[in-house]
């Protein structure tokens, strides 16, 4: 099958699994909102793989609630650690541990910088 662009909003309103690969900074307003989620397919199923906050946990939770989102998978959350008791039980709810730093390349990357910073530190004490 070859592959389509198609727009922001044929992926939202078509799609039965949206997962999300976005960047977010704390202090921004959640782009997966209650209005975002009111243009998905009903019964929608969505995984955050991005950061906390990226979805409203709120809103996500009405939509839960409500049949609008059938399911989440979540491994980041608004606070961490999470405070939001009911998303954490909700038998709709998939939670794992965010281990995107748990890669060799990652940890590679974190070796290289951790040295550097030593490095630094000697060169300016």
């Amino acid at each position: 099958v070859p592959v389509q662009t198609v727009s922001e909003q044929s992926v939202i309103s078509q799609s039965d699994f949206i997962t999300f690969h976005i960047p977010f900074n704390e202090g921004e307003k959640s782009p997966v909102d209650a209005a975002m989620i009111s243009r998905m397919k009903k019964g929608v199923g969505l995984v955050n793989c991005s950061r906390g906050g990226v979805i409203s946990e709120a809103d996500l939770l009405a939509a839960l609630q409500s049949g609008q989102v059938a399911f989440a998978g979540l491994d980041v959350f608004e606070k961490e650690p999470p405070v939001n008791m009911e998303i954490l039980q909700h038998p709709h709810v998939s939670l794992s541990p965010h281990v995107g730093g748990s890669t060799k390349e990652a940890q590679n990357r974190i070796s290289i910088e951790l040295a550097e910073k030593v490095i630094e530190f000697f060169k300016n004490a």
